[in-house]
């Protein structure tokens, strides 16, 4: 609805406001009006329609989380038609000299079982615009601003200052409100909310004028890369080509054009670096030339740049009836792309509330209630967060980024995304407390696994090697976790399955700590044990685990364990560089007899 007057809309109510029309304010007012359809729901945006194809904004990206919400909103049908099948996540690791038919490719080999969705932002927006309020009933208000926002205490209404294009204001009394207004964050900034993330990275990214592909970068001699089966999709993955302390991405959009991208950590590279168009190239032209000679073959259509993009919040949510949701909350960063899963987070953390405090729930209630749910998402964040902070080194490291991947995905299929997907959010008292003890866990696992890798690429970086790594290889326990998201359980099922997984976690923590302790060798070994204290690590790994590394053939497959044999085939066999005695003498405090720990299992 384009309005050049709001004057009619002056001391209307409503049950929700939504302030900021945007990815995560539409398909929240999607998502309450579907909920609970007697729900009034007013959106308030300052940019009317028509919104350019691909629209410059974050996230074009999504994964298997974010997916499926989408999809929960009744837009399965519109993906297809409108959007691209997303064919995974494709890394060239180790920095960007070689030939990009030289480099190590880790990616999908097959079609993703669980789909998920490049996104022309654009025409999703767009769309969803019209889906809001021709099928869903949504209030929408286009070309105005949000002037003001008093929110009310206790039980008062809030009430939000409009203004329309030829000046007139409105205000607009509702019992919620939410803050959907992008990097501008009205609530959080008012309400002092912000908090710093410990990850320090900035961006630059353009788009440019037709499609980018991949493949098409080697040349036609290179049969090997153009003959692989998955040849003829690469162009469908979110590409991304990794050096030390840096990544660039290439991301197709359903409009034919093509988002590019730079994301660099701070250290080893700084906010000029992306600062404008001219020095995004030339950064590619020193660390990516491959990557810069292609597209120079394209029409550069727009630029942007965010500086220290990544900050948390200190609460999403209050018993006062408000709520931040996407990046007027918290954001992590790019990689992974994880923008749309922390929409889907905050967009049902909100709809949770809402629908509790129609429910009946007392102004305590909804505080408590509000709280636990700005503990969890304050969780995800941080858990987040911990994966890129100490990445940069594990960029430029071909197999250490491997083993991250292999990890990244596990811990992420067998938690976040079963948690959301099986709704535990809803949870409250011990049953919550039984589930966020495992995330909690997931998450101390994988710090450690973030800061061994972190350390051996450090401290022993090798040259990019090329071939090709399927990720996730079938079968293996990584494809059965993702093939686990499409189960719907009761949350007891649901923890059940968590627990079994994080058992096996325990177990591929252990065997990757191991790998990369074989891998630094002797001369670097006391470094490695101090940097990363292993020693302290809260493992337990079996003491014959040890010998088991020096067989092979089919003496190594019988006397592997089922996971240990998983990671040997998804990540290589490493090279036993560090002497066992060494190994064996350094994580002693580790080392648990078989027979020992399964008796302690029995009593």
């Amino acid at each position: 609805m384009n309005l050049d007057s709001v004057a009619p809309f002056d001391k209307q109510s409503f049950d929700v406001v939504i302030c900021g029309g945007g990815l995560a304010g539409l398909t929240l007012a999607r998502q309450l009006r579907r909920k609970h359809p007697n729900l009034r729901v007013l959106v308030a945006e300052k940019i009317a329609r028509p919104l350019p194809d691909a629209a410059h904004k974050v996230g074009e990206s999504s994964v298997e989380l974010g997916s499926q919400y989408f999809e929960s909103l009744g837009l399965v049908e519109y993906l297809k038609k409108n959007q691209i099948f997303k064919h995974g996540l494709r890394f060239y690791p180790g920095g960007g000299h070689l030939p990009i038919h030289e480099r190590m490719e880790i990616g999908a080999a097959q079609e993703p079982i669980v789909p998920s969705y490049q996104l022309d932002r654009g025409r999703f927006e767009n769309d969803l615009r019209a889906m809001i309020e021709e099928e869903d009933g949504v209030t929408l208000l286009e070309g105005v601003s949000v002037e003001e926002i008093v929110l009310g205490k206790g039980g008062e209404a809030h009430r939000t200052r409009i203004r329309g294009a030829s000046g007139d204001e409105a205000w607009i009394e509702s019992r919620w409100l939410v803050d959907a207004s992008g990097r501008a964050a009205l609530v959080r900034r008012e309400q002092k909310l912000t908090r710093g993330s410990g990850h320090n990275a900035h961006s630059g990214w353009f788009r440019v004028r037709g499609r980018v592909d991949i493949t098409q970068f080697a040349p036609p001699e290179a049969k090997v890369w153009h003959e692989a089966s998955w040849a003829g999709d690469r162009w469908r993955s979110t590409n991304h080509l990794m050096g030390v302390g840096y990544w660039a991405w290439i991301i197709p959009l359903s409009t034919g054009n093509t988002s590019i991208g730079l994301v660099v950590h701070d250290p080893p590279h700084g906010f000029e670096e992306v600062r404008t168009l001219d020095r995004v190239m030339a950064f590619f032209e020193k660390h990516e030339p491959h990557l810069a000679e292609q597209i120079k073959k394209f029409e550069v259509m727009d630029f942007k740049c965010l500086r220290s993009y990544s900050h948390n919040i200190a609460r999403g949510w209050s018993g006062d009836r408000w709520a931040l949701v996407g990046e007027a909350g918290a954001f992590v960063d790019p990689l992974y792309s994880p923008g749309s899963d922390f929409i889907a987070y905050a967009n049902s953390f909100t709809e949770e509330l809402i629908r509790a405090d129609y429910a009946g729930a007392s102004r305590e209630e909804l505080e408590q209630r509000a709280r636990d749910l700005s503990l969890q998402y304050r969780s995800f964040v941080n858990g987040s967060v911990d994966i890129y902070r100490q990445a940069a080194p594990i960029y430029g490291h071909g197999r250490a980024m491997l083993a991250k991947i292999y990890w990244d995905n596990f811990s992420y299929w067998s938690y976040p995304c079963q948690y959301f997907l099986q709704e535990l959010y809803r949870l409250t008292g011990p049953k919550l407390e039984e589930v966020m003890t495992v995330g909690r866990r997931f998450v101390e696992l994988s710090n450690y696994v973030q800061t061994f890798l972190a350390t051996w690429a450090t401290l022993k970086p090798e040259l990019s090697k090329g071939g090709f790594a399927p990720m996730p290889k079938f079968p293996s326990v990584l494809v059965e976790a993702h093939l686990a998201l499409q189960n719907r359980w009761s949350p007891e099922e649901t923890l059940a399955y968590m627990q079994s997984r994080l058992v096996e976690a325990e177990e591929v923590v252990g065997e990757l700590l191991l790998r990369t302790a074989f891998e630094i060798g002797d001369e670097l070994f006391d470094e490695f044990m101090e940097r990363t204290q292993a020693a302290k690590f809260d493992l337990r790994i079996p003491a014959d685990r040890l010998d088991q590394h020096d067989t092979v053939g089919l003496t190594r497959r019988r006397t592997l364990s089922p996971i240990a044999r998983d990671v040997d085939r998804c990540v290589g066999q490493p090279n036993y560089v560090t002497s066992k005695e060494r190994v064996r003498s350094a994580l002693s405090s580790l080392l648990v007899e078989v027979e020992a720990e399964t008796a302690a299992v029995g009593g």
